[in-house]
């Protein structure tokens, strides 16, 4: 399964990046951090379904700090 889970520490920077996402038309969803991934999370994380490894490098180069990305079946 590939990764389609960003894991952020704080909801300022989640929110920070699902704007930067929207702005460059990548589709995001906020989600509960699942338990096994959630160490050093805020508790939310940012699903990308399509783009992921665009929205990954965006975020980034953004400055915005991401705590850690994961692969999770939210089916």
């Amino acid at each position: 399964m590939d990764k389609n889970l960003i894991i952020f520490n704080n909801m300022t920077r989640l929110l920070r990046a699902k704007e930067i996402l929207r702005k460059n038309g990548i589709y995001s969803q906020t989600v509960r951090t699942p338990a096994g991934v959630s160490k050093g999370s805020c508790g939310y994380s940012l699903k990308v379904r399509n783009n992921y490894e665009r929205a990954f490098e965006l975020i980034k180069n953004s400055g915005i700090r991401i705590v850690g990305a994961s692969a999770v079946d939210y089916n």
